[in-house]
């Protein structure tokens, strides 16, 4: 966590008193190396923002534990609150001062991504499952309206979403969605990545886009289709939504799986699992019922436009 874990160990090799510090969860924020026999430790319960945590320490410095307690909780403040305090108010459009930004976001200057997270399950055990991926990096990571925002510098922007992603299922059970825009450089950057990746997440789970990671600069031909009038929509959903509505999961699977492979056969019956062959009878059965050959491109385009339309409507 950025500069917390030096300052507890400042604080405890300045005080000479051995201590280690744990969320409730079971997150060891501090460790000072030295173990404590049950007969000998003492616990006292920190408040860090909106957690809580175990200051774990020997019971013969009893008399230190307040003051202990005090300088924890206050440094917790100044660095943490603070900082999501001054985001809070970049994302609301408050002006700040660029050295406010230098001190509190200093991976700014090198670009930083904005992930936003969205969990089926609870928004706290995963910002919990979050802080514990990045516990010593200088990441912030935080519940803001009905998501939980990461913000920081990734080299690997792609695989840090899909490891959120598998940890925060494996851990919780439950679905996870997440979104990111491009890198931000400054303030106005960052509150037009968050808008970005909220429109992102709201375009991805309309269309079902199944990898539930919607990066915004792929997403073109969905928002494309999102901003199409009502009026051309709903012409769409005359022609194709009961031939649509007849096609089984298998069928649905197989477009979905099609388009996602940019329309290659071989590609697309290797991730269906299925002879070639097999795709090809499916791809001539919805030409049959549809009209439309998904193996010509101009044609593909009407029908995907129209299955987007039908999938936004459902």
């Amino acid at each position: 966590m950025y500069n917390f874990k030096g300052f507890l160990q400042e604080l405890s090799e300045n005080s000479n008193i051995p201590f280690n510090l744990m969320t409730e969860d079971g997150i060891l924020m501090y460790q000072c190396g030295e173990k404590f026999k049950d007969s000998e430790r003492l616990e006292v319960q920190v408040i860090l923002g909106k957690q809580r945590a175990k200051l774990i320490l020997h019971v013969k410095n009893e008399n230190c534990t307040s003051l202990l307690k005090f300088y924890i909780e206050n440094k917790y403040r100044e660095l943490f609150n603070v900082r999501e305090q001054i985001f809070i108010d970049i994302l609301e459009g408050k002006g700040l001062a660029s050295e406010k930004l230098d001190k509190n976001f200093p991976f700014l200057s090198q670009g930083c991504t904005l992930f936003l997270v969205s969990v089926d399950g609870s928004k706290y055990e995963a910002l919990n499952i979050i802080k514990q991926i990045y516990n010593e990096q200088d990441i912030i990571s935080m519940i803001y309206n009905e998501h939980i925002l990461v913000i920081g510098h990734f080299e690997e922007v792609g695989e840090h979403a899909q490891s959120i992603r598998e940890t925060i299922i494996s851990n919780l059970y439950c679905r996870c969605y997440i979104s990111y825009s491009e890198e931000a450089f400054e303030a106005l950057d960052i509150k037009r990545a968050y808008e970005d990746a909220k429109e992102c997440m709201l375009i991805g789970k309309k269309f079902e886009i199944k990898s539930e990671i919607y990066d915004y600069n792929d997403m073109v031909f969905e928002k494309t289709v999102h901003n199409i009038s009502a009026k051309t929509k709903d012409e769409f959903l005359h022609k194709f939504k009961s031939i649509f509505n007849s096609f089984d999961s298998e069928m649905i699977n197989t477009i979905e799986e099609f388009v996602n492979c940019g329309l290659n056969i071989s590609e697309a019956a290797k991730k269906l699992y299925i002879h070639r062959n097999t795709l090809i009878y499916r791809l001539d059965k919805i030409a049959k019922d549809t009209g439309y050959d998904i193996r010509d491109f101009k044609q593909a385009t009407i029908f995907i436009i129209a299955f987007l339309v039908w999938k936004e409507s459902r």
